[in-house]
C-alpha cells in the first residue's frame, strides 16, 4: 500500500463468504491507493462512498483474507475500538476481558506469525472515569483549570491562580496540564497505536 492509513471503520461478514470493510483511508495519493487495491487478489470489489479531499470512504469486498486459525482470535474475549492500517502494518486499540484473554490473543498471534507489540497496558476500571493515562493529579488539574476558568476566551484564571488554588508551583501546574492535554489529544486524536 502506498503511504496511507486506514482505518477500518466498519467489517461485516456473510456466513463463510467475504468480509466487507468499510475503510476511511487518509493518502497522499487515492489513485496510487486504488491501483494497489486493483492488484490485491483477495479484493474482489471496491466503491467510493465519500471523497472529502484528504479523506475517502471506501466499501471493500474481501475473500481469502485470514487463515483458517484467526478463529482463535475471534472468540478471544476483546473489543475492538479502533483498527487502522499505515505503511509500516496493522494497529489495534482493544480491550480486553481480563489479562489471560490478553495473553491467549498474543500466543495466538505468535503461533500465526503475526507480530505482537504491546505499546500500553492500563486497567479500566468502572469508577474512574478519567481518559487512560490521564493520572490522579494530572485529572485534577485539568479540571481546576477548567473549573477556574483558565481555558476560557479571554482567560478568567492565570496560570499562577490556578496553582494557587492545587497549592502547587506554577510549573509543576504547567507540566501536569501539558501531559494531561497530551494524553486527552492521543486518545482523540492519534493514529499511533496505544
Amino acid at each position: 500500500m502506498p503511504e496511507c492509513t486506514m482505518t477500518i471503520e466498519e467489517e461485516d461478514q456473510a456466513d463463510a463468504g467475504p468480509i466487507v470493510f468499510v475503510l476511511r483511508v487518509v493518502c497522499g495519493s487515492f489513485e496510487a491507493f486504488e491501483l494497489a487495491l486493483e492488484s490485491e487478489d483477495s479484493v474482489t470489489e471496491y466503491a467510493l462512498i465519500s471523497d472529502e479531499e484528504s479523506v475517502r470512504i471506501y466499501h471493500t469486498v474481501v475473500e481469502n483474507l485470514y487463515p483458517e486459525e484467526i478463529d482463535e482470535l475471534v472468540f478471544n474475549k476483546t473489543l475492538v475500538e479502533r483498527w487502522w492500517i499505515t505503511s509500516d502494518g496493522e494497529h489495534l486499540k482493544q480491550q480486553f476481558a481480563n489479562r489471560e484473554e490478553l495473553v491467549a490473543y498474543r500466543d495466538s498471534c505468535r503461533k500465526m506469525d503475526i507480530d505482537f507489540q504491546l505499546r500500553r497496558l492500563y486497567e479500566s476500571n468502572t469508577d474512574d472515569y478519567r481518559i487512560p493515562g490521564v493520572s490522579e493529579k494530572q485529572h485534577e488539574a485539568l479540571r481546576v483549570a477548567y473549573e477556574e476558568g483558565y481555558f476560557d476566551v479571554p482567560r478568567r484564571a492565570s496560570l499562577r491562580e490556578v496553582a494557587d488554588v492545587l497549592d502547587i508551583s506554577r510549573s509543576a501546574l504547567a507540566e501536569r496540564l501539558h501531559r494531561g492535554q497530551s494524553h486527552v489529544f492521543e486518545h482523540y486524536f492519534s493514529d499511533r497505536p496505544y
